[in-house]
């Protein structure tokens, strides 16, 4: 991983990872669901079309989020926050559509029921372990013979800048608090609604 990380290398991580945990404020609790995402750093969005019972927030306001984007097979981690908004722009809608969005969402872009979730990155963080998992489960291993924790790889704090050039921060991934909150936001469970969003999972 490279020490002078920008939101290029973010757009290019989470590309490939094609869903995203998707957190909201929810009354008094935060709620994260599993969203099929649309991911176009020209830019500097990341869309989910969605139907409006599983919107984010009122339409045409600004709602803070968080995308959680997971790879296991590379040890490969992203937290993406931004700003949602919630809208039916349909010339977007139909330049975002495709027969994996129409299969979830057969209404089709014109659909009055359909919503577009844009969301706007300012801030994201990069957790990398630069091994396979076999490789990582002998470091595992290793660690359990030695008593000394793992390499965990790196983390890499990013300001995204609403899609912007900036600056970032390389640290050790070796705070283990903070590992086990981002793990267990993670495998929170999550209530499906029953709405499906753009070639992915429930909303």
């Amino acid at each position: 991983m490279s020490e002078n990380l920008g939101p290029e290398d973010i757009w290019t991580a989470i590309q490939s990872t094609r869903i995203a945990m998707l957190t909201t404020q929810n009354d008094d609790e935060l709620v994260s669901r599993p969203m099929g995402s649309l991911v176009r750093p020209e830019d500097g969005r990341i869309y989910f079309v969605t139907k409006m019972d599983a919107k984010v927030g009122d339409i045409g306001s600004a709602t803070p989020v968080n995308l959680a984007y997971a790879d296991t097979a590379k040890n490969l981690y992203v937290s993406v926050s931004g700003i949602a908004e919630t809208s039916q722009d349909r010339n977007k809608l139909r330049e975002l559509w495709s027969m994996w969005v129409e299969a979830w969402l057969p209404e089709g872009p014109n659909g009055e029921d359909i919503a577009l979730v844009t969301v706007t990155p300012t801030h994201a963080k990069i957790w990398d372990a630069t091994s396979s998992r076999l490789i990582y489960a002998g470091k595992v291993l290793k660690a359990v013979a030695t008593q000394r924790p793992p390499d965990g790889g790196k983390v890499a704090d990013v300001d995204m800048g609403g899609g912007g050039a900036a600056e970032s921060r390389l640290v050790l991934a070796i705070d283990d608090n903070k590992i086990r909150e981002y793990d267990e936001a993670l495998s929170e469970s999550t209530e499906a609604i029953g709405t499906p969003s753009a070639g992915g999972p429930t909303a």
